[in-house]
């Protein structure tokens, strides 16, 4: 990715710094700094000023750091400690306050540089950088469409698999050998659950074998140049009991509801509410129990999150599932996901 597209991500973080009152901000979540420096390694930490931003690693990364860093970012060897490293520019710059990954930090981390820091005021804040990521630029959106495009054609190879007789850690394994094969990795263990299993949202495949009529839910996704894709499909053998029918179609119908209200915009609890009103009124409510969809991106869970208790508004160029689901203990379940990317006037389903 172009250095210059680095360099207008950490403006926009200079600018949301800013805007939450922060003269620096530290920066340990390891996606996050991949996202802001280009660093692929892992044993990083940035620190941005209002005037600078610094990146720091040790001597196994350093010679990579500094052929992947160029411009944006002052690539500095931490050769003893990085709390004194990070004390020396809070000093130098005479930082008033400083900012740090709430969710990311240790305890006992956050506790040190605290007490190293004593004068400076020490912040926690939550999803700065994330907020940021959950737009995505469009050398993002070409790479997603990648991953995109290698899961698909895993499925299409496996799905052909699917047969009385084979089983459900057959089929993983498949997936993962083919999406290695093509250059890719798996951006998540796939899920393959069959017939009383698929009523877990997040079932293990095991060793169960697929019968006739058997109904198999396979949750897949891959990961390429750092961007990952995410779908499930369900999918019948043979002929499936009337019941689930009736699932499938219940599911089918909430996700076109929920795709229908994707715009710019809109709230993304109103596009969690129109999924799940659309399986509560069928008579399953209790039986959808997760938010309707998630971001994917340089994480396969990221923002924006489309749930119900979520306060973003939807904007052109976010990417996420639509995910509803039903799952029945003792019979089984159905979910269907796809990704879509906000646009300006609406959507693209990524997956279809």
């Amino acid at each position: 990715m172009p250095v210059s597209d680095h360099k207008k991500r950490l403006s926009g973080l200079k600018k949301a710094m800013k805007d939450a009152s922060l003269d620096s901000f530290l920066i340990t979540n390891t996606t996050n700094v991949s996202y802001l420096s280009g660093f692929r390694g892992t044993d990083a930490v940035m620190l941005v000023t209002a005037g600078k931003g610094y990146f720091f690693t040790d001597s196994r990364y350093i010679e990579e750091a500094e052929k992947d860093i160029s411009g944006h970012l002052d690539v500095r060897l931490v050769e003893e400690s990085i709390f004194e490293s990070i004390n020396g520019i809070v000093k130098a710059e005479r930082v008033k306050n400083l900012g740090f990954e709430s969710m990311d930090m240790p305890y006992g981390v956050a506790s040190r540089l605290k007490g190293l820091l004593s004068k400076t005021g020490f912040v926690p804040v939550k999803n700065l950088v994330e907020v940021l990521r959950q737009v995505k630029d469009g050398g993002e959106i070409d790479l997603i469409r990648k991953a995109v495009k290698l899961s698909k054609e895993a499925f299409g190879k496996v799905k052909e698999l699917v047969q009385p007789g084979a089983s459900e850690e057959l089929i993983k394994r498949k997936i993962e050998l083919d999406l290695v094969n093509n250059g890719a990795s798996c951006a998540f263990e796939p899920i393959v659950a069959s017939g009383l299993n698929s009523s877990k949202p997040h079932a293990r495949a095991t060793d169960r074998t697929f019968r006739n009529d058997d109904f198999v839910m396979i949750d897949m996704g891959a990961k390429a140049n750092g961007y990952n894709s995410d779908l499930t499909r369900t999918i019948v053998l043979g002929r499936a009991p009337k019941r689930f029918a009736k699932l499938y179609e219940t599911v089918r119908g909430a996700q076109r509801k929920a795709i229908d209200r994707i715009t710019p915009g809109a709230k993304a609890s109103d596009i969690d509410k129109a999924g799940r009103d659309y399986i509560k009124k069928s008579g399953f409510g209790k039986y959808f129990g997760h938010s309707l969809g998630h971001g994917v991106g340089m994480d396969v869970h990221e923002e924006p999150s489309i749930s119900a208790l979520s306060k973003t508004r939807l904007t052109a160029g976010m990417v996420f599932t639509v995910e509803p689901a039903i799952y029945m203990p003792g019979f089984g379940g159905v979910r269907i996901e796809d990704m879509v990317l906000v646009t300006k006037s609406g959507c693209e389903i990524l997956t279809k």
